[in-house]
């Protein structure tokens, strides 16, 4: 997601401008420290059957570009699904799923799903802690509380 937001909207709409060049960079991406086959783990590979996939030439396991990334199995273009994943991730708000379904053309629950997998993927992993002196504006300790949602006040909480 970090290549996204640093780029403005009119170079993103320049570097993807069509399903073709957004598969390009998803391969480059998805292979870039070289290929290796899920099945039989073999280096060695042929052009696959969609755009920009690698066929084994082992065992003949045809891995598309897209599968185990947020565009695998999607209901929609995936030149769609980057113009949607560039309005998530650059938005201050993040965009809801009633503007992308209005938006882009597609079903309300369609872009729910699609947010859905785009948030999960940006959820922390926590490999890269906070490290030296860190300003806190505010924070609680003692949260959550069982019956007690969100920010309410009890006695338990600093």
């Amino acid at each position: 997601m970090k290549i996204l937001k640093e780029i403005d909207r009119q170079t993103f709409k320049d570097r993807f401008t069509d399903k073709s060049s957004c598969y390009v960079f998803l391969s480059e991406l998805k292979w870039k420290d070289g290929y290796n086959c899920k099945r039989c783990d073999s280096t060695n590979y042929i052009k696959g059957k969609q755009p920009s996939s690698r066929r084994c030439r082992s065992c003949g396991y045809d891995e598309s570009t897209t599968s185990g990334t947020l565009f695998h199995k999607l209901k929609f273009g995936i030149d769609k699904a980057f113009e949607m994943l560039y309005e998530i991730v650059t938005s201050k708000k993040g965009a809801n799923s009633i503007w992308l379904a209005e938006h882009f053309s597609v079903n309300q629950k369609t872009a729910w799903l699609f947010r859905q997998k785009v948030q999960i993927a940006m959820k922390s992993s926590e490999q890269y802690p906070l490290e030296n002196e860190v300003h806190v504006d505010e924070f609680e300790i003692g949260t959550p509380q069982k019956g007690e949602p969100g920010r309410s006040k009890s006695d338990k909480k600093v």
